[in-house]
């Protein structure tokens, strides 16, 4: 579920050289940005310092990096010795996470800010519901600005051949990658809240007035927003750069970008990676979508059977409440299948890199992981067009007659 902020300091860089090389072990940045899921071999996400040989496969620490550098050089080492060649990325790469993700970049950051100003807008505002998918929209939006100068702009820049483009995506990379990791993991979190507060309000009923209080919702809300926070704050010290090289076959300086010492350090990556990312990035959460979810979907099939049953006709606004409501839980369900979709391949990639799985499949696999993630933070947009008349009426307000007052007064002829 990472957005690979980082070629790789690779998993395959294991038996090192006794001084420098041995505190690498396991060093992928598949690990290093797990939004999108890292990867080990030739063809990850940023490149962190040159991990490729000139035939574009993984050079471990016992390798020099490219035919001109010393044979001392580690995938550590910051002399401008050790970096006189760029390392392309693979045409996959480029082609998928640099020219076709773009447009889907773009689309989704236009589609979020307005999904971002109809959930706030005082007519969806007042729906506790729309709260989670406000900051939903907000952290898709985060997620797709910062995996643009992560995935996107190096590949496009080397496509482009405008290495000003690559270098200045190297240079904001240590920090778009902790922003990266920090809406993933809101966005992940967000729609498991979300899910909560569904699941009481279907199948827990009598307890909606006192589990789902404003007061409580917002305090709800903001923990898990400070849940995130935490434990993404440590991800904006993995990377760093240490040093801006002259490449000589491209004529152009790009900076050098190698993991931090707390990277490194095996009782965080064992912690971190090894434990508390797996379980509170997938097991949990997804563990938590289905049950609640299947459990939501059983309670409307049961509402509907037992509609169907009664013989008394209800009255038409009672009708059109209960409508409304199981269309507001059919969206969110909705919303959850697409996640889970989406991110499936980023839960198969990790448990692959935790049993040190690694060839070219497993590094395809994280490319089109990444592609999948950016999918999943644009296209919410497409299920709330489709299931809530009232994101339909203010899109269309927004979109023809945005600040007139004739259309303000349309909207609210519409929403009475």
């Amino acid at each position: 579920m990472d957005l690979v902020a980082a070629d790789k300091i690779s998993d395959t860089t294991n038996a090192v050289n006794s001084n420098i090389s041995a505190t690498i072990s396991s060093i992928d940045i598949s690990d290093l940005s797990r939004l999108f899921i890292p990867t080990v071999s030739a063809s990850h996400e940023f490149i962190l310092s040159n991990i490729r040989d000139s035939n574009n496969s993984t050079v471990g620490n016992e390798h020099q990096y490219d035919n001109e550098s010393p044979k001392w050089c580690t995938i550590l080492s910051v002399d401008c010795e050790c970096h006189l060649s760029y390392q392309f990325y693979a045409y996959e790469e480029r082609l998928l996470l640099g020219l076709i993700t773009l447009p889907i970049i773009m689309f989704g950051l236009c589609a979020n800010i307005t999904s971002i100003r109809i959930f706030t807008h005082r007519f969806m505002f007042s729906s506790s519901i729309n709260w989670y998918l406000a900051i939903l929209s907000s952290s898709d939006t985060l997620i797709l600005f910062s995996a643009f100068f992560v995935l996107s702009l190096p590949r496009l820049g080397e496509y482009a051949k405008t290495w000003s483009a690559t270098r200045f995506s190297y240079w904001v990379a240590p920090y778009m990658y902790g922003l990266m990791t920090l809406a993933q993991t809101i966005s992940v979190w967000m729609t498991t809240g979300m899910s909560v507060h569904r699941y009481i309000g279907v199948c827990l009923p009598f307890k909606t007035s006192t589990l789902l209080k404003t007061a409580r919702v917002r305090i709800f809300i903001l923990s898990l927003l400070g849940f995130s926070l935490l434990f993404n704050i440590t991800r904006f010290f993995e990377v760093r750069v240490v040093n801006n090289c002259f490449r000589s076959n491209i004529n152009a300086f790009i900076p050098v970008l190698v993991p931090s010492n707390l990277r490194l350090n095996q009782t965080y990556r064992l912690i971190f990676f090894g434990w508390a990312y797996t379980i509170l990035m997938f097991v949990l959460p997804f563990t938590l979508l289905i049950i609640l979810n299947s459990q939501v979907l059983l309670a409307i099939r049961r509402s509907n059977r037992l509609h169907r049953r009664q013989s008394m006709v209800p009255d038409e606004s009672l009708k059109q409440a209960e409508r409304k409501e199981r269309q507001i839980s059919i969206m969110l369900i909705a919303i959850v299948l697409v996640f889970l979709s989406c991110n499936t391949l980023a839960f198969v990639v990790n448990i692959l890199e935790n049993v040190g799985y690694d060839n070219a499949l497993y590094v395809s696999l994280v490319t089109y992981n990444n592609f999948l993630v950016m999918v999943n933070a644009s296209c919410n947009i497409t299920i709330y067009m489709l299931f809530s008349d009232k994101y339909r009426l203010l899109l269309r307000h927004y979109m023809t007659c945005h600040w007139s007052r004739d259309g303000e007064l349309l909207l609210t002829t519409n929403t009475a």
